[in-house]
């Protein structure tokens, strides 16, 4: 069986045995729970249920034959009609939730204690900056792009422009390099609408150790983002007096840290 197919087919919703069972299905055409479950390498038993939610996502069907229960498969284009289903429920569900998002709100109890959040795998680095895009106020980032590029380029053009779009404003002290004057070249240089949002300084100091990929505080979060080999993982502390003194720290070297260039070159 092809895994590659099964990987695209978890992309698109469905569970992995879901997926095995499907790809069966469509390769038998039709069969017995047993013949179907078989071809897929599963026991009857998770075979007979899964097809049972298949039936229902109406991606397959059921009848009995000689007193047999047989599963047909149905024609994949049922598959976008059931993602089209998926995606209408989805959206009516996050309309509801809009509405009592305000109630909830009231409800929720913010411990005074710090917490602290662990995140892992490319996966999780991409999911803590989707947390930033809430923030309230300015983020504070001081970032190594050296260590970011070119694994995280493209996410993080389009994060630049997620957070322009939502005009979450930020200041970025950046180590000076090839690679940052490239990228910033790149995403924000003729780009007024991001340059409004976002400004940079260089950090142009030699420093005899290497820094973290970024340190990004705001509102009263602080996150930091590893992303050396062996790495690749984010942790968010929440603490409203540890993000003012990292702040106050950020704000010293910012007063002295040079702009960027409009000419700048690599």
């Amino acid at each position: 069986m092809d895994n590659l197919t099964v990987e695209k087919l978890e992309a698109l919703g469905l569970q992995h045995n879901e997926a095995l069972i499907y790809l069966a299905l469509l390769g038998l055409g039709k069969g017995t729970v047993g013949q179907i479950s078989k071809a897929a390498h599963l026991n009857r038993t998770t075979g007979y249920d899964i097809l049972e939610r298949l039936s229902l996502y109406g991606i397959a069907n059921r009848s009995v034959v000689n007193k047999k229960k047989i599963y047909v498969a149905e024609s994949p284009t049922r598959l976008k009609n059931y993602l089209i289903s998926k995606r209408n429920i989805a959206d009516k569900n996050l309309e509801k939730a809009e509405e009592i998002l305000p109630d909830l709100q009231s409800l929720y109890k913010t411990d005074l204690k710090p917490s602290i959040k662990f995140f892992e795998g490319l996966a999780g680095i991409e999911n803590i900056y989707q947390h930033s895009l809430e923030a309230k106020g300015i983020i504070y980032s001081i970032l190594d792009l050296e260590q970011y590029l070119p694994d995280m380029d493209e996410f993080g053009k389009e994060h630049a422009k997620a957070r322009t779009k939502l005009k979450v404003r930020e200041r970025v002290l950046v180590r000076k390099s090839d690679q940052a004057i490239e990228f910033y070249n790149t995403t924000y240089k003729g780009a007024p609408d991001k340059q409004k949002i976002t400004e940079y300084r260089w950090l142009e100091h030699e420093f005899p150790f290497s820094p973290a990929a970024e340190i990004m505080i705001y509102d009263d979060i602080v996150i930091g983002v590893l992303f050396k080999p062996g790495e690749k993982a984010a942790f968010e502390i929440q603490s409203q007096s540890f993000a003012n003194s990292l702040k106050a720290i950020f704000e010293l070297v910012w007063d002295r840290a040079p702009k960027v260039s409009q000419r700048e070159k690599y």
